[in-house]
């Protein structure tokens, strides 16, 4: 725990050191995004597929150089996995409220490289077989820690796409009460919009008379 809570802080400090000045000012733009989360876990349980789910929240995109950009997130994550259990599927839904952190490199004006921490609270979980139970939910660690890799586009209207894989980097389930080490594994496809006002529009430099 204390070993990524100092990872997330030195991404930060390395992020926002690199902040420069630029000759064409850039501005913060806010918007939302949405899309298909296709997850599983990886480890101890060989047996499981992968569920197709949903994540959706808002985004802000903060400049930090003309390619260089830093993108927060708060997003709701439906996740999970689906495993036999005796003969009959039993599907786990573990849905995560998480904060994403993500460092953006456009190498085109369009086209960025994307990676960054991603940090996640188990905020309910669930499952198809049996009922429901405190003892279920007392089963999965109620934190989440991963790292996320991936690719974007932005149009200049702000409708963006994103591709993102998140590896997970500590135990989804408490191995207190189940010995069982497993990690969660997700794919994310997304689409959003960064939305244009008045005050956040590119300036342009003043055309000498």
């Amino acid at each position: 725990m204390k070993r990524n809570f100092f990872l997330v802080i030195g991404f930060l400090m390395v992020v926002f050191g690199s902040f420069g000045q630029d000759e064409d000012p850039l501005y913060t733009r806010a918007g939302f995004k949405v899309g298909l989360n296709y997850a599983n876990v990886t480890g101890d349980l060989d047996d499981t597929d992968a569920r197709v789910r949903m994540h959706l929240g808002a985004v802000i995109e903060f400049p930090v150089s003309q390619r260089f950009f830093v993108q927060t997130e708060v997003l709701y994550s439906a996740q999970g996995y689906t495993i036999e259990e005796g003969g009959v599927e039993n599907k786990i839904s573990l849905n995560y409220l998480t904060l994403p952190v993500i460092a953006k490199y456009y190498f085109t004006p369009h086209f960025s490289f994307e990676t960054g921490p991603r940090l996640a609270t188990l905020a309910s979980s669930s499952q198809s077989e049996g009922e429901e139970t405190d003892e279920f939910f007392d089963t999965f660690n109620d934190f989440d820690f991963g790292w996320n890799f991936g690719a974007g586009y932005k149009a200049e209207s702000g409708l963006f796409f994103q591709l993102h894989y998140t590896l997970g980097l500590n135990e989804v389930i408490d191995t207190n009460v189940v010995d069982v080490s497993v990690n969660n594994s997700l794919l994310q496809l997304s689409v959003g919009y960064l939305f244009k006002t008045k005050n956040n529009r590119r300036q342009q430099p003043a055309v000498k008379q």
